[in-house]
This record gives structure tokens, C-alpha cells and sequence, in this order.
């Protein structure tokens, strides 16, 4: 039994359109989901003890607990950009709910498949809404009020998503992984002028905004609780 005062995060998603795929093309997607997963946590010092594995279910949707629940609108970003900048033109669009809230249960197994509690409800739940919905991100806690603003938050970066170009996508992702802008441009054969505009074109001081404010949230934990729990 999980202290139930305690905060994870527990991210669900699932690839866009992933079913009008041919079957041949399936290894290239799972290969594709793997690599991304593994890039999250490497560029993120993610170790077993902060971000459980992920796993896959249904071939196109995945999940994971955060253990540090400041951590998951990141993690979410980056593999976002990650999956869709792609290998051998494999780009693939992904849409992401993250739910703030106990675990009360954790398998001896380590399987987050078989691990239940609040977050996973609503991270769940929710991503089933957000299909019909057509939104890319969703964060959910059990605060109605700290939903609201939350959502309103999660709708300007699906307006961002919407507009920004596969090269602004290589270039965010390479930023948000650790990199100046003078080491991109050697990466990319780009000049540093022309990142520096790329980064200005795609709302990246806003986006930087947007992942620090949620993490400082975090500062503040009562607020992801409700009186009565």
C-alpha cells in the first residue's frame, strides 16, 4: 500500500492515425517507439528509480509512472518531439494525458500494466476523451480548479504543436535535450542565426515558460489535493 499524500504522474499515450498504417510498416513503428523511449531517459538521466519502463499495449499506445511528478510534462514534450522527428522518415504523431495522483498499488513485477491508482485513472480516462477531441496534451490532478487553468495551458501548446515545422521540431528537441544553440548548429550544418530564429519562430520562450511553471507547481503540492481526501 502507497502513501496516499504522495504524488506521481502516470503518462498515457498513443500514436495518431496509427491503425490506417500497412502491417509491414509495424517493426518500423514499434523500432521507432523504442529508441524515443530510450532517448527520453538517456538525455534525461531518467533511471529505474525515477521513470518506471515503458511499456506497450494495443501496438501504438504506451504508458509510464514519474516518480517525481515535476518531471512528466518534459518527459511528454520531448518524446512528443522525438516520435515525430522520427528515423528514415517514420515521423509519427502522438497525442499525451498525464495524470497527477496517488499510486496505490505497485507490482512486484515492476509492470506498470499491472500497477493501479488515482493517477492512472486519470491519465487514462482522459486520453480516451482526448481522442474525440483531437487534443495532443492533457494534464489531469484532482483539482477541478487547477484543471481548468491546466487545460487552458494544454490548449496554447496544441496551438503551438499545430504550427511548427519538422525543422522547428529537430531544433526544439535538440534544445530541450540539453544543447546551446551554437552546438546545434554544428549538429544540424545550420548557422546560429538561423536557430536562434527558428527557436523565436516556434514560441520556445513560451514553451520554456509553459514546462517551468508547471514544474514550480510542484512547490505548492496541497494544491493537487482536494479538502475532503
Amino acid at each position: 500500500m502507497q502513501d496516499k499524500r504522495k504524488l506521481y504522474a502516470v503518462i498515457t499515450g498513443d500514436l495518431v492515425s496509427s491503425s490506417d498504417m500497412d502491417y509491414s510498416d509495424r517493426e518500423s513503428l514499434l523500432s521507432v517507439m523504442h529508441d524515443s523511449f530510450s532517448f527520453v531517459k538517456n538525455c534525461l538521466y531518467l533511471d529505474g528509480g525515477k521513470i518506471m519502463p515503458f511499456e506497450i499495449s494495443r501496438g501504438d499506445s504506451f504508458q509510464t509512472v514519474v516518480r517525481n511528478p515535476k518531471d512528466a510534462l518534459l518527459i511528454s514534450v520531448l518524446l512528443l518531439l522525438k516520435l515525430s522527428v522520427g528515423e528514415n522518415g517514420q515521423r509519427l504523431e502522438s497525442r499525451f494525458s498525464i495524470g497527477i495522483g496517488s499510486v496505490e498499488y505497485f507490482p512486484d513485477s515492476g509492470s506498470v500494466g499491472e500497477a493501479d491508482g488515482q493517477a492512472f485513472r486519470f491519465s487514462g480516462k482522459e486520453l480516451d476523451n482526448m481522442k474525440e477531441q483531437e487534443k495532443q496534451l492533457l494534464i489531469t490532478t484532482a483539482n477541478p480548479a487547477l484543471n481548468l487553468m491546466l487545460e487552458s495551458q494544454c490548449a496554447f501548446f496544441d496551438n503551438m504543436v499545430a504550427r511548427w515545422t519538422d525543422v522547428q521540431k529537430e531544433i526544439l528537441l535538440e534544445k530541450l535535450s540539453g544543447l546551446t544553440q551554437d552546438e546545434i548548429a554544428s549538429k544540424l550544418g545550420k548557422s546560429q542565426s538561423s536557430i536562434s530564429q527558428s527557436l523565436k519562430a516556434a514560441g520556445f520562450d513560451a514553451l520554456r515558460k509553459f514546462l517551468d511553471n508547471y514544474a514550480n507547481l510542484f512547490e505548492y503540492t496541497e494544491i493537487f489535493h482536494m479538502e475532503n481526501e
